[in-house]
């Protein structure tokens, strides 16, 4: 599989092809997705949402400015993403933070084996590699 940007193909179709995608395969790709170009800055965190946005990306299809209650294609993308974050924190690439007394700021940041990962030859086989 190739990355894709811009008008083209999508890398999985849609909601289904997120879903039926290899667990750690989605994940590896969703990181490098991510966090691509941020190698080098001192401390890269994305936004959670940021994560949600880009997981439909790499589906092929966008979410809801105003996201809220279990409607679909939500739904599964925030479970999909969170299991994505999950095999990041056991491969120690990325962590979740959490932020605020007032308005809590939910983050994901990346961990110091996360820019070896992306500037490996083939960064979705170095994160694959790491799980095992």
């Amino acid at each position: 599989m190739s990355f894709t940007s811009g008008a083209s193909t999508p890398l999985f179709a849609g909601p289904e092809g997120l879903w039926t995608a290899d667990p750690e395969e989605l994940a590896a790709r969703l990181f490098v997705t991510v966090f691509a170009g941020q190698g080098a800055v001192p401390l890269p965190q994305k936004d959670v949402s940021e994560v949600y946005s880009t997981l439909a990306g790499l589906g092929g299809y966008s979410l809801p400015d105003v996201r809220s209650g279990n409607t679909q294609p939500l739904g599964l993308t925030v479970q999909l993403a969170q299991e994505a974050i999950l095999t990041w924190e056991r491969a120690t690439v990325a962590v979740r933070l959490s932020a605020g007394a007032g308005p809590v700021s939910h983050t994901v940041t990346m961990l110091r084996f996360g820019p070896g990962i992306l500037n490996a030859a083939d960064p979705v086989a170095a994160l694959k590699a790491r799980l095992h």
